[in-house]
């Protein structure tokens, strides 16, 4: 619900350490447009500030917030859920406190539990504390990575924000591509974190805490990921009425604000859960917000978010996406994302947003369930898992190189791939090594991708017992944090909109590393087969409907104005100078945009990572 920057270790003097600070809050108004606040502390030679999107204790819940003794500063960009709890316990303490706010309360828990005070949130965070007293600062984000936060070591100190142009309005930050990152992009469509595409900036990684002290910066994981095995058998029925007792009671919590709160409705069944469970939950009728498609009935799912609409009897707004959309809105979403990234349509999370974000502050969404309860088709795909033993690995790498078709090219670089988890990873393939270096000018190529950056946590790999746990790892951990919920968050912040995410409660989570994998896949190898049990209070013509994600129009690449478009922008773009080579541009676009395919996916992937950088690096 804000934004936050800071400096440590700063180079200037108090007054223009203040100015620099005010510089980074302003660049983040959009993160928040209602109050604005910082702090200096001099003996550090470092402060902190805030931009403030206000939705609990909007009167007195100001950041920075300090201790008692005025020796310890926050500054959160997020929501804790469990903050009353945690407020009751410290008050019990001796603690006082100011306000009502849950950013508030993380200041004294941090007071008696220091960085340990981390593993009691319930929330979406991205924080930073200055301990005076202890002459550190403290950087977190949230063990899921719903909200994002940059940090970069500079001659006039460490800095850093929400988002990359706080750093830049720091004044001692010159952006600089990162080839590395931008060769991950085009391997699998996001940036793993702790990577980013500017040289020397880093992104901290879902659940990575890092202290920075008198001497070297201490970096550790507070969080991860690891599977359980439940310690009493339970019946399906069970686990049934615990899942939805759980998924009620984090709607409840996530709708804790003193400002409506609506809702994003697709018309599956995790967003319509959600709606429907806060719609009972809410004081006041529920205003919910979809996307329908007028020019491509195929993507178009409004028959199911309006039958959602109609039984709840929501304030439903319907948002129009028209292919002419795209040229429209890209500078303006580049520039916000501030990172290529593909992995969620971003466009119509951009376009959604600008219709919601006037008129509510926050919303509640269905994110998360596919990635614990095995909502995507890939996690059933296995007869090329079966080929793997038999097939001669160098013979498929080989194969993929001289072949166009997206089916083969998945298929042979999962043949290929030297285990299972990087199988697992190939899958995701965007670009092959051969495209890249065809399409990329040669300075810029990188000479190896490697895919040890995507692989998800090594102690979460330990902790899977079989194939779909792993491939939930890799989903979780790495396209989730680092990809789906990245580009959740810029979106709708751009346009002072939070977006909460009920799945993604700490008990839900955990309840879901506990459930065993027979209750995700079940019988028929169905997706998401224990939430099938919770679906009876839905619409019937929802409730029997099959896994169907939010997608783009498959023609809005390859239908005129935009056709045209695509091919200016990248050619252009190219001819002389840039990122491609337009030797080998014009060919492929030609024949990615034949059609509407898999193929197209690429030409999408090329026109962001060239708007990026048209945006950043001109030209």
């Amino acid at each position: 619900m804000c934004g936050i920057a800071g400096v440590f270790k700063a180079r200037s003097e108090t007054a223009d350490l203040a100015a620099v600070l005010q510089r980074m809050a302003d660049s983040l108004i959009h993160r928040g447009p209602d109050a604005s606040g910082l702090c200096v502390f001099p003996e550090l030679a470092a402060g902190v500030a805030c931009r403030r999107l206000s939705l609990v204790d909007v009167s007195t819940g100001g950041q920075p917030i300090l201790n008692e003794d005025g020796d310890i500063a926050l500054v959160m960009n997020g929501a804790i859920y469990n903050y009353r709890e945690l407020r009751a316990r410290l008050e019990r303490r001796g603690h006082r406190f100011r306000g009502a706010s849950d950013t508030e309360v993380i200041v004294h828990l941090y007071e008696d539990d220091g960085v340990d005070c981390l593993e009691e949130l319930n929330g979406m965070f991205a924080l930073a504390v200055l301990d005076a007293r202890a002459r550190r600062l403290l950087l977190a984000r949230d063990g899921a990575g719903m909200k994002p936060l940059y940090w970069t070591e500079t001659p006039a100190g460490i800095v850093f924000g929400s988002e990359v142009k706080a750093l830049e309005a720091s004044g001692s930050v010159d952006l600089e591509p990162d080839w590395s990152g931008i060769d991950a992009f085009l391997t699998v469509g996001y940036v793993p974190a702790p990577h980013t595409c500017f040289r020397g900036i880093r992104r901290l990684a879902a659940g990575e805490c890092i202290v920075f002290g008198e001497g070297a910066c201490e970096a550790r994981t507070f969080w991860r990921l690891r599977f359980e095995t439940s310690a009493v058998p339970r019946s399906e029925e069970e686990y049934a009425e615990e899942l939805e007792r759980l998924l009620r009671a984090a709607v409840r919590s996530h709708l804790d604000a003193e400002v409506p709160v609506g809702a994003f409705v697709s018309g599956g069944w995790d967003s319509s859960l959600v709606a429907t469970y806060a719609a009972q939950a809410a004081s006041a009728p529920l205003k919910t917000y979809s996307l329908v498609f007028p020019e491509d009935p195929a993507a178009d799912e409004s028959v199911y978010s309006r039958a959602v609409a109609k039984a709840l009897g929501t304030e439903h707004v319907e948002v129009e996406f028209r292919n002419a959309d795209l040229p429209r809105h890209l500078p303006s979403l580049m520039r916000h994302l501030e990172e290529p990234c593909t992995a969620t349509p971003v466009l119509l999370d951009y376009h959604l947003s600008a219709t919601a974000g006037p008129q509510v502050k926050a919303v509640i969404g269905g994110e998360g369930s596919d990635e614990l309860f095995a909502g995507y088709p890939w996690l059933r795909s296995d007869a090329y898992y079966r080929m793997r033993p038999l097939a001669p690995r160098p013979l498929a790498r080989a194969l993929r190189d001289v072949v166009f078709d997206r089916r083969l090219v998945r298929a042979c670089s999962v043949l290929g791939a030297d285990d299972e988890v990087e199988a697992d990873i190939e899958w995701f393939r965007a670009f092959t090594e051969r495209e890249k270096n065809a399409l990329l000018r040669p300075e810029w190529r990188v000479a190896n991708t490697d895919l040890d950056r995507i692989r998800p946590d090594a102690e979460a790999l330990a902790s899977t017992s079989d194939r779909l746990q792993r491939r939930l790892a890799l989903d979780f951990t790495r396209r989730l944090a680092d990809g789906i919920l990245f580009g959740h968050d810029k979106m709708c912040m751009a346009h002072s909109l939070e977006l909460r995410m009920p799945f993604l409660d700490r008990s839900v989570i955990d309840f879901a590393r506990r459930l065993p994998s027979s209750l995700k896949l079940g019988r028929g190898r169905r997706e998401k087969h224990l939430l099938s049990r919770l679906v009876d209070c839905l619409p019937p013509i929802v409730a029997g409907r099959r896994k169907s994600g939010l997608r783009y129009p498959e023609r809005m690449l390859v239908a005129e104005p935009n056709r045209t478009y695509v091919r200016d922008l990248l050619l252009d773009s190219n001819g002389c100078s840039g990122l491609f080579r337009a030797s080998a541009l014009a060919p492929f676009l030609r024949r990615s945009l034949a059609a509407p395919g898999e193929a197209t996916r690429l030409v999408w992937m090329l026109v962001v990572l060239q708007s990026w950088w048209t945006e950043f690096f001109g030209a």
